[in-house]
């Protein structure tokens, strides 16, 4: 959650996002809630965010965070039906603070509706940051959009002796190559920390509102998304719950610095979302899981459970220092083949839309190679908990690859790579090298998921 909130906006910019108040929105359908009403939190619905951030090269998070958050029932978990989570001081992995960050992604999405939340913040001053908040299911931040539907804990909140009575809404997203932020604060007259309140979303095609129990605090205005540049505000959305400790929103950065009471609990009663708009959308991961059997990722062999659509769900994109190059290929009419110049690192990735991969757990990633280059280079899948790669080095282990330049098939279990999320598989094959001191030649051919 960068908070960077001096950004600049043009006239007409500004002009995209003027307030406009307007009553609440009205009766909706309800099409999905969580009651926290199960014996533990429910991994089908959330997963975690796990550690520092640093090990998808964002330490803190990208905002000077100070805790390291886990999935470990100390920092998260139900209690007499709601979530609990807990913010505590202690040495963990380095770092002295724990909490927890939980999410949607790859299980639920959205575009457009009400959503609305009964939480308890913590009392956040000075350095805790609760936050229920969403981003873009598509693109890299801010290209994907963020709705920040309430916060709290903020550095100027601090300053003024409010920490604990103002809440703040935001977005951020891409203007014309840029970061942009817009924000607004409401004050309450009562601690806020003392009594459930009520947060509420509304998302159409015009505008995005946020509640405090029926009052309005935040509008902003998408309904140019080509002059105002807020693409990112009409696609699907997932859902993040976390209370952060330190980091730039609270302007402490240093672990002597927090002085709010630990532990601290932000507890969440319910979440519901609605929707009615005939453009709204709605992705369920439980209901959308690919079967088990073989997918194809880039393969034209039968008998498949399902697989990519270039051109429609999918794309090959070429990263850098990638030529295509003339080779038959190992199977049908289409290959994968190129030559990397030396000297620079090369890379590609097949991108679709996110696909719940869950009945492929315990499988394996299976694809037909050919190359003689002695070079390193990675093979890697991107899923809700960043790029997961496994290396290949000459004379290590190569799952089969001879680099003979033949074909040979490449078998890489599921297993062997780090931190993988098959409920949300974004990118389903990537290939990249640093640079290297010859040229390089390879093809990839036949590649898709097998089951177990």
């Amino acid at each position: 959650m960068d908070r960077a909130r001096l950004f600049a906006l043009g006239t007409a910019c500004l002009g995209a996002v003027a307030l406009a108040l307007s009553p609440t929105a009205h009766a909706q359908n309800l099409v999905w809630e969580e009651n926290f009403d199960g014996p533990g939190i429910d991994g089908g619905t959330w997963t975690y965010d796990v550690g520092t951030g640093c090990q998808i090269g964002l330490c803190g998070w990208g905002n000077a965070e100070l805790q390291y958050y886990t999935s470990r029932p100390e920092n998260a978990r139900i209690e007499n039906g709601r979530l609990v989570i807990e913010a505590r001081r202690e040495t963990f992995e380095g770092s002295p603070f724990t909490s927890a960050r939980l999410k949607t992604e790859g299980r639920l999405h959205f575009k457009y509706g009400t959503l609305e939340a009964r939480i308890r913040t913590p009392e956040v001053g000075n350095g805790l940051w609760p936050a229920y908040w969403m981003l873009g299911v598509v693109g890299v931040w801010p290209e994907r959009g963020e709705i920040d539907i309430m916060e709290a804990g903020s550095a100027a909140a601090i300053a003024e002796g409010m920490a604990n009575r103002r809440i703040g809404g935001a977005v951020h997203w891409d203007y014309n190559g840029h970061k942009a932020d817009y924000s607004r604060d409401y004050d309450s007259p009562t601690d806020l920390h003392t009594d459930f309140r009520v947060y509420r979303m509304t998302w159409d095609p015009e505008f995005i509102r946020m509640y405090i129990d029926d009052v309005e605090y935040f509008a902003f205005d998408i309904s140019d998304p080509d002059g105002a540049s807020v693409h990112e505000f009409h696609q699907q959305h997932y859902l993040l719950l976390n209370v952060a400790v330190g980091g730039t929103y609270t302007g402490i950065l240093s672990p002597d610095g927090i002085t709010a009471p630990l532990p601290g609990r932000m507890e969440v009663d319910y979440i519901r979302l609605y929707q009615d708009h005939p453009e709204s959308e709605l992705y369920i991961g439980g209901d959308a899981a690919i079967p088990a059997g073989r997918f194809g990722v880039f393969t034209e062999q039968p008998g498949l459970a399902g697989s990519l659509d270039f051109g429609a769900d999918a794309n090959l994109y070429l990263w850098n220092n990638l030529t295509p190059i003339d080779a038959t290929p190992y199977e049908g009419g289409n290959v994968m083949a190129f030559r990397a110049n030396a000297g620079e690192w090369f890379g590609l990735g097949i991108i679709g839309d996110v696909r719940n991969m869950s009945a492929y757990a315990g499988g394996a990633l299976r694809f037909h190679m050919r190359t003689t280059t002695p070079a390193t280079f990675k093979i890697g899948i991107n899923t809700s908990f960043g790029d997961s790669w496994v290396d290949f080095v000459d004379g290590g282990p190569n799952y089969g690859l001879v680099r003979d330049g033949n074909w040979h098939e490449v078998t890489i279990p599921f297993d062997a790579f780090y931190d993988l999320d098959l409920h949300a598989v974004r990118q389903m094959f990537m290939v990249v090298a640093d640079p290297h001191g010859a040229p390089v030649e390879f093809a990839i051919d036949n590649v898709y998921y097998e089951s177990p």
